[in-house]
């Protein structure tokens, strides 16, 4: 009797197994790609040949004869279907929490002097306006930077024009002083002051300059969903067992349908007394239909001599020796060549 196999049973050492073929995996690393690209292929093929033949090691895959070429494409193709690989996390950098709270403090003062005057003039009270002015204004400094930092390309313009302008304020100031002219003291220093703000909110890495993240993790975590899902397909595949001993024996010994309704007429015939004519029409009808399926019956002539090779097509009533000679007593059936009823012999 064929072992009883159960598929959380083999689940455990496929694992195992699993884990040394991602160990193995000669696909290149993270950081040995281009910044920003995702590896985008499993060994899908290598997983659904390495299950079928652990599976045939182990004796889960009893059918020998099974077209495993066959097997392993389609095991292949369902594991591109149904285990995609993780997308790759997204590169981000990572702001200090000193630039958010310079950010905050600027905008809510800005906020503060921008709307306690209207508040003066509205309600005659400053107070109002310092609050509110100082909470929306945070708010919005806060949410225009972390909006800035989304878009990688304006982010890299807006450094550079700070840089640049800063240049120019003192180059401009400079200028000035060969010339004469009041420096403006009050407003470089502001705008001074503010470029070291604007440049360290704005320091940390961009997307596309951030060193390239190791996903040998996720990397393994995908394999392993494949090669679960490689073990579920193969288990499940309708070639995976050997067909019955007696299925295809059951199979010729279902009587087609012509010769179901050749049955149905000559017993029709016979319940209602119908002629001799008629039955032997529908007797006639009956054996062409039988010959049409392929059954065919199978006899000797009256004094052939016994071979033991006829003990395939029939059995003997008593002892006969070989070379008796011997006389059909009932015909053998066969269907496409198979025996479906043996005949039998008696000697002459």
């Amino acid at each position: 009797m064929e072992e009883l196999h159960r598929l959380e049973d083999a689940i455990p050492a496929w694992r195992a197994k699993a884990r040394l073929i991602a160990e193995a995996d000669p696909r290149p690393r993270r950081d040995a790609e281009p910044a920003g690209r995702a590896l985008d292929t499993l060994p899908y093929q290598r997983i659904a040949s390495a299950c079928l033949a652990w599976m045939t090691e182990r004796g889960y895959w009893p059918n020998q004869a099974a077209d495993k070429t066959r097997v392993v494409n389609e095991i292949e193709a369902a594991l591109r279907s149904l285990v995609p690989v993780s997308p790759p996390p997204r590169q981000s950098g990572d702001v200090r929490g000193s630039a958010w709270a310079v950010t905050g403090a600027v905008g809510s003062a800005i906020g503060a002097l921008l709307v306690s005057p209207l508040t003066f003039l509205w309600f005659d009270n400053r107070l109002i306006g310092l609050f509110l002015g100082g909470a929306l204004g945070a708010f919005l400094a806060v949410r225009g930077v972390s909006a800035l930092l989304e878009r990688p390309r304006l982010v890299a313009v807006v450094r550079s024009a700070t840089a640049l302008s800063s240049g120019g304020v003192v180059m401009g100031g400079v200028w000035r002083a060969i010339r004469g002219e009041a420096l403006g003291l009050g407003r470089s220093v502001l705008w001074l002051m503010a470029v070291p703000l604007v440049l360290s909110v704005l320091k940390p890495r961009l997307p596309g300059d951030a060193a390239p993240v190791r996903d040998d993790a996720a990397r393994k975590a995908d394999i392993a969903r494949a090669a679960d899902m490689a073990l579920a397909v193969a288990w499940a595949h309708p070639e995976r067992l050997a067909a019955p001993a007696g299925a295809k024996r059951a199979e010729t010994d279902r009587l087609p349908r012509p010769v179901i309704v050749a049955l149905t007429q000559l017993q029709a015939d016979i319940v209602r007394g119908g002629s001799d004519r008629d039955i032997r029409d529908s007797c006639d009808d009956l054996m062409q239909r039988l010959q049409e399926s392929g059954y065919e019956w199978k006899s000797v002539a009256k004094g052939t001599a016994y071979e033991p090779g006829m003990a395939g097509l029939f059995e003997l009533f008593g002892t006969v020796q070989p070379g008796a000679p011997v006389r059909t007593q009932r015909a053998a059936m066969t269907r496409d060549g198979e025996v479906v009823h043996k005949g039998e012999l008696r000697r002459v």
